[in-house]
């Protein structure tokens, strides 16, 4: 039965003068303490691209302890004729209901939602924003600690983003669509040629037995990735990638726990599943050996492929074969150069660890075709790629600044494999080496994200803190003046460069933060030194 829009929701437009506020702004945000049906969020969404005059970003931050199963939510929405166009798509995107925050975006990234499905008093214990009006009462903003205070947003104007790689590519994207100009250097011939040179690599979640801020940091980003490519091949973007599912065998005891810890957990079916040796069989398309866990939206993706409709934007001016050695002048500067990252004096107090990984190919047989799904071990295992070849691996070697290919590495990979699809193996044919490249990873595994420190006034201001004097007044922390990271993706570059770099858009432009703020301080550049200084 149709029915007309429910008079809160236009009353509540009225009376925080909406339209007028947002008119003219370059962004503006409302938070709501509750979503429902999301009939709020839709009448403004409605009423923003009905407004010739509307801010250039808007902002929507829904809090919901309870949110809606997809499809009750489509039921409940179509009595609302006239909002089916926005309601469509909110529902074609609506993430699995899964604690934490969940940034969406919608008109040609011009608009945003972050859903907290959480209870108020912790999402708003976690939420960064500053707030123009609030469809509720009034709550005060987050206040971080000092040293993690927010930088100095800056005016759209131009970005230099020094690496051309899956990283580099996700800001440029970002800044873009907020309308900075954006100038992308990559020292090699094109774009995606080092780390996210791979010919196929894995979009997985990383789930942990217990729930944790590592694991809520994974699901949010692989929720994110899977969220923008379906935006991009909306927009009429070309990737070159298959949500076939990823299976993650439980390949040793430890793992078997896992997943049995992760079964009584009761998470959605829409996002994971705890498959035993049969049902995991019939979703891989071959016998395996083992039960597994599956996630049926996760898959494979070509790099390059991502990282080209990443930069198609009017924005975007890519300088390929240009070997950035010194920090550009004028404009802010992101560094995102993988392995070269701490090349720069500024960005040399990041304890970055190179480690070294190969995958190698091999020709599918008649029987490794049957594989459906990408599959996990102590390595990953693609599909046969347009029915020819498997990519697998990756070897993982520390303390390595230069790759090789080595075919030594090509039979640690088929050796690996074998110890758990020996009959697969058995089938490939003549097995070669694909990829070899240099990750950085950090040593608690988070990426570094946001505007780098200024040391020298760490070490000054936040000296009392290794003398456990936390609580005492301290300055907000300076910051090195126009100079930001986005580095140190280790092997999960994939999956989580593009929240990340959501997240830097976000700290550079000022606008609310697409995740929680204890989140915000595990990817913050200074934690390291403010841990050294804590352990004094």
């Amino acid at each position: 039965m149709q029915q007309p829009i429910p008079a809160d929701s236009e009353r509540f437009l009225r009376n925080n003068q909406l339209p007028q506020r947002w008119q003219g702004k370059s962004h503006f945000t409302i938070a709501a303490t509750r979503f429902g049906t999301g009939i709020d969020f839709l009448t403004t969404w409605q009423a923003w691209q009905a407004d010739p005059q509307r801010c250039t970003r808007l902002h929507f931050i829904a809090i919901e302890p309870r949110p809606l199963q997809r499809a009750t939510l489509r039921e409940l929405l179509a009595n609302y004729p006239e909002l089916q166009p926005f309601a469509a798509e909110l529902i074609a995107h609506y993430p699995p209901l899964l604690d934490g925050f969940h940034r969406l975006t919608f008109a040609q990234g011009c608009l945003t939602l972050t859903l907290c499905f959480a209870d108020v008093p912790a999402a708003l214990a976690e939420l960064v924003a500053h707030v123009d009006v609030w469809y509720a009462d009034e709550h005060a903003s987050l206040a971080l600690e000092p040293w993690y205070a927010l930088p100095k947003p800056a005016a759209p104007t131009h970005a230099n983003v020094i690496g051309g790689g899956i990283a580099g590519c996700q800001i440029a994207h970002a800044l873009a669509q907020r309308g900075w100009q954006v100038t992308l250097y990559e020292r090699h011939t094109h774009l995606a040629t080092e780390a996210s040179g791979n010919r196929a690599g894995v979009l997985t979640p990383k789930m942990t037995a217990q729930a944790g801020w590592g694991e809520t940091f994974y699901r949010q980003a692989f929720l994110f990735a899977l969220h923008q490519i379906r935006q991009l091949q909306a927009a009429g973007h070309v990737i070159d990638w298959a949500p076939c599912g990823a299976l993650q065998l439980a390949h040793e005891p430890r793992e078997a726990a896992r997943q049995q810890a992760l079964q009584a957990r009761d998470l959605p079916a829409d996002f994971i599943q705890i498959l035993d040796q049969a049902a995991a069989s019939a979703v891989a398309g071959i016998p395996l050996p083992t039960g597994a866990s599956y996630f049926p939206h996760a898959g494979w993706v070509n790099p390059a492929s991502w990282c080209a409709a990443l930069v198609a934007h009017p924005n975007i001016a890519v300088r390929t074969l240009t070997d950035v050695r010194t920090l550009p002048v004028g404009g802010a500067t992101i560094i995102a150069s993988g392995r070269e990252a701490d090349r720069f004096a500024a960005s040399q107090l990041l304890p970055f660890m190179p480690v070294s990984g190969q995958t190698s190919t091999a020709q599918a047989s008649a029987f490794s075709r049957q594989l459906k799904t990408t599959l996990g071990h102590e390595g990953y295992l693609t599909p046969a790629l347009a029915g020819q070849h498997h990519v697998f691996g990756a070897t993982f070697v520390r303390h390595v600044r230069e790759p090789t290919l080595d075919a030594a590495a090509d039979s640690v990979n088929s050796q690996q494999l074998a110890q758990y699809l020996p009959d697969f193996v058995a089938a490939l044919g003549t097995v070669q080496a694909s990829h070899a490249a240099v990750r950085m990873t950090t040593p608690d595994r988070y990426p570094v994200v946001g505007a780098l420190p200024d040391a020298a006034f760490f070490q000054q201001a936040y000296a009392e803190l290794r003398h456990g004097r936390a609580n005492q007044p301290f300055p907000l922390a300076h910051y090195q003046p126009d100079v930001w990271v986005l580095a140190g993706f280790g092997s999960r570059g994939l999956t989580t460069s593009g929240l990340c770099a959501e997240l830097l858009a976000a700290l550079m432009t000022g606008e609310a933060l697409p995740m929680q703020a204890t989140l915000y301080r595990h990817l913050h550049p200074a934690r390291f030194l403010i841990r050294e200084l804590k352990r004094g």
